[in-house]
């Protein structure tokens, strides 16, 4: 328990805080969208040692609600299919797409859109966190 309260936890939260904080930086200066790409494979790794350390504490005894705990997990794994998503406005998917009315985004409007996610995504992680550490404590 002490490696998640003390190492994983506060990892989510400072990754969730950098995610955030080039989402916004992306939405006002579209530029720093190669900082938030940089920022996404960093959060799957986060949230893959998140995912493998609370699974590890459920499965070695602890005391939870089984269901509810592996419910925010499954959420915070969901939530990163998000990042990235402005990519599929991108012309290239939607050529691959024969769908004649799905739509074609610029490169501003990509930019804007993996942006919003970002901060979205990076919101829902720390609430998901903040709850399996509420969850975690209870049972300890």
């Amino acid at each position: 328990m002490e490696l998640y309260t003390g190492v994983i936890h506060p990892l989510v939260l400072v990754v969730s805080a950098l995610l955030a904080l080039a989402g916004i930086a992306t939405l006002v200066w579209a530029p720093a969208h190669r900082a938030l790409r940089v920022l996404v494979p960093v959060t799957y790794v986060v949230v893959a040692a998140h995912t493998v350390t609370v699974a590890f504490l459920l499965f070695t005894g602890t005391d939870v609600d089984l269901i509810l705990t592996l419910g925010y997990v499954i959420a915070s794994v969901a939530l990163l299919a998000l990042l990235g998503i402005g990519r599929l406005g991108t012309p290239e998917a939607a050529a691959a797409d024969p769908d004649p009315h799905r739509p074609v985004l610029t490169a501003v409007q990509v930019t804007r859109v993996d942006a919003a996610a970002a901060v979205i995504v990076a919101v829902a992680l720390a609430v998901v966190a903040w709850r399996v550490l509420v969850i975690l404590q209870g049972a300890a």
